[in-house]
């Protein structure tokens, strides 16, 4: 029976290796992926939060900043030990001149004087003590951050301020501040340092929104936008600032994800976006490149597999010849195997000796055989053999001594009808000559014994 190519061990056993580095690769794949997709998110957070927490040390050092401001005013006019309009004045408007970003430098005292930096005049008719920034500081005994609110000097804008209270003899003789525009701060916060799409915004301790790229939520004169109100859905954010993220959709409808972070010297909150795709984009990056990669692993391992099956089974290429010549009877075949220290070498070897075992019976048979058609049979007997070839030795032998047998049967009759012949031509009695073919006879019927279990063709049979 000739086999197909595609029944052969070969490819039988290339196809099962190939199979199992196929599924070997594609499990350590996933197992890779799902790690890789993990690790990644949980890196892209990491760095969500580190995003979250240097915007708001960049707010805080701001804040801080504006502090400072305030604080040396105070110390300035602490130091001089009464409030002189002059030296007020010049305190506060060198201050200004130094920091053009700030849009009022002020200082108002307990007797209800207020005192302007760049010439600026005071709302008419406006108490600064009854002012939010002047409670609040009088109140706390030290700096304070003032929630934005409207200006009285300029009702149209919104400010957020920084106020110190002033002491001399440990006594509050009134409060310096100074005030930052609510666009100049979603400037500031707007400009910081924001990667791939992400940006931030600030809110405040009441939880109204300061600074957001969305200017429909910046806080004016005639609207103030709640951050729970605007986004209801980042409202654990807000509760508990600094805990995990949340993905949820910001207002230009795109997935991000969102962390917040208390400002450390006031209760104003900075939050973060990130764009949820920068994730999903190295995520699928690193699938790619792993499917790559397994792809590349897949296909070295097969071409090497294939290789080491092909140089494993070979050896079988050079047997199969010698088994064609075995069923076609012919055991002369030479045997070339160049046989290895493995279980396909073991079976050439093994072959190997079959086919000489086999060769050496049929030559010896062969030669038995030819000898005693030639009439020799006192050649020698067939040595045993092991197994059930012996049985071949047995019948080889059983067959050489059961001819001899018959021959000296045949040659010990024929020297008998000589001897009976010789016999009859020496006498004439009737009586002797009976008694001769009576043992003639006898003789006869003892030879065609002998060879009745023989099963002959009539000689006419044979024309």
């Amino acid at each position: 029976m000739k086999r197909s190519g595609k029944n052969s061990i070969r490819r039988k056993v290339a196809g099962r290796v190939v199979k199992a580095i196929i599924i070997t690769v594609i499990l350590l794949s996933v197992v890779d992926m799902i790690y890789l997709t993990r690790r990644t998110a949980e890196s892209q957070q990491e760095h969500l939060r580190l995003a979250t927490h240097i915007t708001a040390s960049d707010i805080n050092s701001w804040i801080t900043g504006m502090e400072g401001i305030t604080v040396g005013m105070a110390d300035s006019i602490e130091a001089m030990g009464i409030l002189d309009d002059y030296h007020i004045k010049r305190i506060i408007n060198r201050i200004a001149d130094t920091h053009p970003e700030l849009k009022y430098v002020y200082m108002a005292t307990e007797e209800g004087k207020m005192y302007m930096a760049r010439g600026v005049s005071f709302a008419a008719g406006v108490d600064p003590r009854e002012r939010i920034w002047y409670k609040d500081a009088k109140e706390a005994g030290e700096t304070t951050i003032i929630d934005p609110y409207i200006s009285a000097t300029t009702p149209d804008i919104m400010m957020a301020t920084v106020a110190t209270p002033v002491f001399m003899d440990y006594e509050m003789v009134g409060v310096v501040a100074v005030d930052a525009e609510i666009s100049y701060i979603n400037e500031y916060v707007n400009s910081l340092r924001y990667e791939n799409g992400a940006y931030g915004f600030l809110i405040d301790s009441k939880g109204n929104i300061i600074s957001h790229p969305n200017g429909e939520y910046n806080p004016t004169p005639d609207n103030v936008v709640n951050a729970k109100e605007a986004l209801p859905e980042l409202e654990k954010l807000l509760i508990t600032p600094g805990g995990d993220f949340i993905e949820a959709k910001d207002y230009r409808d795109h997935s991000m994800l969102y962390m917040t972070e208390k400002i450390d010297d006031c209760d104003w909150i900075v939050g973060m976006a990130f764009p949820r795709k920068i994730i999903a984009e190295t995520i699928d990056r690193g699938i790619r490149i792993s499917l790559f990669v397994a792809l590349i692993c897949i296909v070295l391992a097969t071409a090497d597999m294939t290789a080491a099956i092909r140089k494993i089974l070979s050896p079988i290429e050079k047997i199969n010849p010698v088994l064609d010549d075995i069923v076609q009877g012919k055991f002369e075949t030479k045997v070339d195997f160049d046989a290895g220290d493995d279980e396909i070498g073991e079976m050439q070897v093994k072959l190997a000796a079959m086919i000489n075992t086999l060769s050496n019976v049929i030559a010896h048979e062969k030669y038995i055989l030819g000898e005693m058609e030639h009439g020799n049979l006192a050649v020698d007997d067939m040595e045993e053999l092991k197994g059930d070839l012996n049985d071949i030795s047995i019948s080889v032998n059983s067959i050489k001594s059961a001819f001899n047998d018959i021959i000296s049967d045949i040659q010990f009759s024929a020297i008998n009808l000589q001897s009976f012949a010789m016999g009859i031509n020496e006498t004439s009695n009737i009586d002797e000559m009976r008694s001769a073919f009576e043992e003639l006879s006898a003789e006869a019927n003892i030879l065609m014994e002998k060879t009745s279990r023989f099963i002959t063709v009539p000689p006419e049979a044979k024309e």
